[in-house]
């Protein structure tokens, strides 16, 4: 798979559906710390060991569904930065130059940008590229 570059208009464009996508990615890593912190004692070792089972699998379960969408949102060009924060980038060229347009969840839309090895401590205004135009 190739990055994929965005215009403003095309990454604001998908922000929605990448909205979605990001609030499960949250919603499944909330899951995934709740049955992992539960622990039920039994005092039958067969029935533990059947809970714990069960469990398992459900947590396996909603670890495969996190990298679905992990893997959905980098098919369409996305790149996920912090899934734990909802932060993601998308590739862009300005004035012939690698940038990142930055978008953190629940923005209404995407308000910033940064240099390939900025990160989000350097995010800048996306009105300072509208600027220099």
């Amino acid at each position: 798979m190739q990055k994929k570059y965005f215009s403003l208009e095309e990454a604001q464009a998908i922000l929605p559906e990448v909205k979605k996508l990001i609030s499960r990615i949250l919603d499944v890593q909330k899951k995934i710390k709740l049955r992992s912190a539960l622990k039920i004692r039994y005092e039958d070792s067969f029935l533990e060991l059947h809970n714990t089972t069960k469990r398992s699998m459900e947590v396996h379960k909603d670890a495969y569904e996190f990298f679905q969408v992990m893997d959905s949102l980098m098919e369409i060009g996305v790149f996920v930065k912090d899934p734990k924060i909802g932060l993601v980038d998308f590739y862009s060229i300005f004035n012939g130059t690698e940038i990142f347009f930055c978008y953190k969840y629940p923005e209404e839309k995407i308000l910033y940008w940064h240099g390939i090895e900025e990160g989000y401590a350097g995010r800048k205004s996306i009105e300072l590229l509208k600027e220099k135009v």
